[in-house]
């Protein structure tokens, strides 16, 4: 097959220059194409009129005669002269060979290609000397197109420095999807795009595996059936690997293949370890150098790994043979990981090993390591293998039930750990007075703490914390079940300093427990700290977990809490850290398996509101829609009626706050998530529908819908306000003033919602042009305030009052008193470039910063940069819209009167009565200003609402 991603040579303009020619390796292992690569490129050199000589050199070349006479024979085929006899030959091998070859090219009048095939197989240093002298001798006509498995012995650096050498590899050769397919499509094959890929990934683009998998598949063999046993069973596979790569290799080497097949990958002292072969190393460098489908990879230590289906054949092959000599090799291959801290690989070769002592070790060693690797899955699969009933075992289920977001039977496992008789928490006291602890061991009373404190978080309603009267009164209420609500009480406190005989007791782990549980008990304590509403506090646990993650190399506890961190300075108004942790998270999991994982859905939604502060609505919408496809898998997770209560559908207060009672705070704030995100994508679509009444309506009624279940499902009163304010603003901007001050009135049922109510009005009474109400209202906020300690005022709060102050003055013509609110203002906004939020407060804030040019001193770059924004903030509607929205049924109503249809035909097609009809049809004139349904027509095709 042709291969159009990689194209036949041309001579490197380079080593022209230098009147030299041009040299080209193909070097890869076996099967992957290059031989044919070569013949390929040989037909189309042809057709350019170039003369190719092509050489199949094979082991006999390693006499130099018998490798002088193929070298000709190369340059004969391409046509360059006559040459001596055969006989004449040997007596030149050398210099003078090699000298008098590259004359006689001389006479080509057309670039001269010598193709040496297989050069791997030569090996004699005075063979390998020949085509080292050909190719440095090589005179600009004359190239040389090496083929080979390994790496040649010539001197390729010399000939980088001087630019003559073009290099094919491994990665080069490997078959793209394209090339799949179009492999597949020459056997008149059609798979799904699923099983291409899957194909691709099973081969990793290895041409021959591709080749053979085709001709098994024409036999009409079903292609599931067929990819999910292929290398294992399949015969024309492992003939190939057989005669192809197996069979070159002595039996020793083939044994080590064959018990090192069970890696992964392997370095020198893992394959010495689980073969008892010193030379582990020696014979890895060999394989790789010979490119038996061994690759190595030299940054730092040597790794080395097999292609995916020689071990797996191998494999096969392992388990075929014995099935106790499988699980001894898998046996040996935990062992070392287990004393190399790789816990993931020990656990998973241990379970392979049927060994539930090595798996059981793992788990009390390893498991918070595993956790915090987001290897939850894993370690609660083994913890349910070899659960022996022993205290550790139960709380590291519980914790990993908690990460599965399975909080019922973390709850039960936790119950359990503390009232099963004879468990650490009943046990008889040692002599000091504190239970009986194997030093060995994790700490219970600190795991019981991280997994209550969790508990907290995700369970299906909010942390308690009883009172001993509660307790006691609780009916049916057993002696155990007291004493875990006991503990659970005593130990759910947040962010806790542990004391140090807690910590000495905790001598004897492997050197990394403690550093774990310490990240985990950090990450949790954020955790319940930001949805308590305790933001600075989890600013600060989230920080202390990050240097702790950092220093132990958790890559994925350090993007949670980067996205903690993002998530704590959204609720503190601090825009320049949100925007800074959330695109740092994103940009770290860059690469890793959690670039595309829920766990980084607060990054994308709070990245997406950092770009759109700064009207950058570009990369808003992308993080946002992003943000909208991981909430969907999220959602899709979550147990019916814990997310999304209020999505879609118009419910009643009520109904809502019933429905939310029992929402964990977890679930609250993905509920609160997704609210934001939902909340972004209406800012962005009332952006792109500026000439379009009916999405502006639409839009609306999103956002009310959303605004009057607020109060109920967010995290904390202020998250909650905030929402509203967001809200108000859509609303103004979209031309419906009735509807902003609805959301004034939902804004007061909130506590300390006060400043945001009275921000609210002022700015909807500055957009009505009542100057008065508007000064009115902010006079109070503009004032200083005795310092009560109760906090500052929010950003958006500060910035807004300074602005409407600003307005009113220029309105007024007080030029200096708007100058120095709109100074008041920018001080605030411009160490948060908040640009939005000075923009969109009215339009004669453009015409404010205009008349202040130059006026701003240190504000000066921060004004100007807001004047280059002024037309991205312009007010949306081109003209009023209605000021109150029309309800579903009334905008489906409208629908209807264009047609034909009588009241009574109307409401016999939507089932209720003529009376329901026209009181709809009354509400709807009444809303459009009309007296008839023509006019009601009219009106609403001059809105875009028909």
């Amino acid at each position: 097959m042709r291969r159009a991603t990689i194209p036949a040579p041309t001579p490197l303009a380079s080593a022209t220059e230098r009147g030299s020619g041009t040299m080209v390796l193909v070097a890869g292992s076996v099967g992957t194409g290059k031989t044919t690569l070569l013949a390929d490129w040989s037909g189309e050199l042809e057709q350019r009129g170039g003369h190719v000589g092509w050489a199949s050199l094979d082991r006999e070349d390693n006499d130099p005669q018998v490798m002088a006479k193929t070298l000709l024979g190369a340059v004969r085929a391409a046509g360059a002269g006559a040459g001596p006899t055969d006989e004449t030959v040997p007596s030149m091998v050398g210099h003078a060979f090699v000298t008098w070859l590259v004359e006689l090219t001389r006479t080509a009048p057309q670039d001269t290609w010598l193709v040496l095939d297989d050069l791997h197989l030569v090996r004699d240093p005075r063979c390998l000397d020949l085509v080292e002298m050909l190719v440095r001798w090589a005179p600009s006509h004359l190239h040389v197109v090496v083929g080979t498995r390994s790496e040649p012995g010539l001197h390729l650096a010399r000939l980088r420095l001087e630019e003559r050498l073009v290099e094919v590899r491994e990665h080069d050769l490997r078959f793209s999807l394209d090339d799949t397919r179009e492999l597949l499509s020459r056997h008149d094959l059609t798979l799904e795009d699923e099983q291409v890929r899957h194909l691709q990934e099973l081969t990793e683009g290895w041409a021959a595996g591709v080749a053979l998998a085709a001709v098994s598949l024409a036999r009409g063999r079903d292609a599931d059936a067929f990819l999910r046993e292929f290398a294992r069973s399949d015969r024309a596979m492992s003939g190939y690997l057989v005669e192809e790569v197996l069979s070159s290799l002595d039996e020793s080497t083939r044994d080590f293949l064959l018990s090192t097949s069970v890696l992964d990958d392997l370095t020198a002292d893992l394959g010495a370890a689980v073969t008892g072969r010193d030379d582990a190393g020696a014979l890895l460098d060999a394989l790789s150098a010979d490119n038996a489908m061994v690759t190595v990879d030299r940054v730092g230590t040597p790794t080395y790994r097999y292609h995916v289906l020689l071990r797996s054949y191998l494999g096969a092959m392992l388990e075929a043979g014995s099935v106790g000599g499988a699980r001894e090799v898998h046996a040996r291959a935990a062992q070392w990981y287990a004393a190399h801290d790789v816990p993931g690989q020990a656990l998973r070769h241990a379970e392979a090993a049927g060994d539930l002592d090595l798996m059981s070790d793992v788990i009390h060693q390893h498991a918070l390591h595993l956790l915090l690797d987001g290897r939850a899955s894993d370690v609660e699969a083994a913890v349910r293998t070899v659960h022996a009933g022993d205290p550790v075992m139960t709380a590291v289920a519980a914790l990993a039930s908690l990460d599965l977001a399975d909080p019922e039977a973390a709850r039960s496992q936790l119950t359990s750990l503390v009232t099963q008789p004879g468990s650490w928490f009943t046990q008889a006291p040692s002599g000091d007075g504190a239970p009986a602890v194997d030093p060995a061991m994790l700490p219970l009373e600190r795991l019981l703490a991280v997994g209550l404190r969790w508990l907290s978080f995700v369970g299906e309603e909010p942390a308690r914390h009883p009172g001993p009267d509660d307790r006691m009164q609780e009916s049916g209420s057993s002696g155990a079940e007291q004493l875990a609500e006991g503990l659970a009480a005593a130990l759910s406190s947040t962010f806790t300093t542990w004391s140090g005989e807690q910590r000495a007791r905790g001598r004897g782990l492997v050197p990394h427990s403690h550093t774990d549980l310490t990240l985990l008990d950090e990450l949790t304590s954020g955790d319940v700290l930001l949805g308590d509403g305790r933001f600075a506090e989890a600013r600060t646990a989230y920080r202390s977990a990050l240097a702790t993650a950092r220093a132990a190399g958790h890559p994925l506890p350090a993007l949670q809490a980067m996205v903690g961190l993002a998530a704590a300075a959204a609720s503190l108004e601090d825009l320049v850290d949100m925007a800074a942790w959330s695109e740092r998270a994103l940009a770290e999991s860059e690469g890793t398996p959690w670039a595309t994982s829920p766990r980084l859905l607060p990054a994308h939604v709070f990245a997406g509101w950092a770009a759109f502060n700064v009207l950058d609505d570009a990369t808003a919408r992308d993080r946002n829609r992003t943000a909208l496809e991981l909430l969907g898998v999220v959602e899709s997770m979550m147990t019916e009626g814990t997310a999304s209560l209020t999505r879609d559908r118009a419910v009643s207060d009520g109904e809502v706050e019933a429905s939310t009672g029992a929402l964990s705070t977890a679930a609250r704030g993905l509920e609160q998530l997704g609210r934001l995100a939902r909340m972004l994508e209406a800012n962005l679509d009332l952006l792109e529908a500026a000439e379009q009444p009916g999405i502006r309506q639409d839009v609306v009624d999103r956002v009310m819908a959303g605004a009057r279940t607020a109060g109920h499902v967010t995290m904390t009163p202020r998250l909650a306000v905030g929402e509203l304010a967001r809200a108000h603003r859509i609303v103004l901007l979209a031309g419906f003033p009735r509807l902003a001050h609805e959301i004034e009135q939902l804004s007061k049922e909130a506590p300390g919602a006060a400043a945001e109510v009275v921000t609210m009005a002022a700015v909807r009474h500055l957009r009505a042009g009542d100057d008065t109400a508007a000064r009115t209202a902010v006079a109070p906020l503009l004032a200083p305030a005795p310092d009560t300690g109760s906090g500052t005022q929010a950003l958006r709060v500060s910035v807004t009052v300074h602005l409407v102050a600003a307005v009113v003055a220029h309105r007024n013509t007080q030029p200096t008193v708007a100058h120095e609110e709109l100074v008041a203002a920018l001080t605030l906004a411009a160490p948060q470039r908040a640009l939005r939020m000075v923009l969109e407060v009215a339009p004669e804030v453009s015409d404010l910063l205009a008349a202040g040019a130059g006026r701003f001193g240190e504000l000066e770059p921060f004004a100007r940069e807001l004047r280059e924004h002024v037309r991205a903030t312009s007010d949306v509607p081109a003209e009023p819209l209605l000021d109150v929205a029309l309800s579903s049924r009334e905008l489906s109503l409208l629908r209807e009167l264009p047609s034909l249809l009588t009241v009574a035909e109307i409401a016999e097609a939507r089932a209720v009565s003529r009376n329901t009809v026209k009181t709809q049809l009354r509400s709807l004139f009444q809303k459009l200003g009309v007296g008839s349904r023509r006019d009601a027509v009219a009106a609403a095709r001059r809105l875009g609402l028909l």
